[in-house]
């Protein structure tokens, strides 16, 4: 039997069919970030998994595509229906009521699947992570 490495949590959301295309990959890990999903395989983040928040912070549902500026141009060539996101300019969006939708990203995700290297970000070490942080409580208390 398959383990649903994603479907631990409490929270569900309406995209998760997306991840059945890594089901078999034991690099799979998925984390809650910015109210969605952030999913990582082969120790990059992949995307997120969006919709809208119950505060109305934001409305967006759909599916940030986390990459490098500098492949935009290329990813968005093979798969038109992204663009840069609105807020987050760093990555590519997809609203799920757009009509390429699915088939975008069921191929997207078989990209994603072969470890497409345009796709993904690594994320900060931790100790970076810790050391940022506390250099920002220092401005912020001076």
């Amino acid at each position: 039997m398959q383990t649903d490495k994603w479907k631990h949590r409490r929270k569900a959301f309406d995209n998760e069919w997306i991840l059945e295309a890594f089901e078999e990959l034991p690099s799979l890990f998925s984390k809650r970030m910015f109210g969605g999903l952030a999913v990582y395989l082969f120790g990059r983040m992949m995307m997120v998994l969006m919709e809208p928040t119950k505060t109305g912070r934001w409305k967006w549902h759909g599916i940030l595509i986390c990459t490098d500026h500098s492949q935009h141009t290329a990813i968005i060539d093979d798969f038109p229906a992204l663009a840069p996101h609105t807020v987050l300019k760093k990555w590519l969006y997809i609203d799920s009521h757009h009509d390429d939708f699915e088939p975008t990203m069921e191929r997207i995700a078989k990209a994603m699947a072969r470890d497409d290297q345009r796709f993904g970000i690594h994320p900060r070490p931790k100790k970076a992570m810790r050391s940022l942080g506390r250099r920002r409580n220092r401005v912020s208390s001076a």
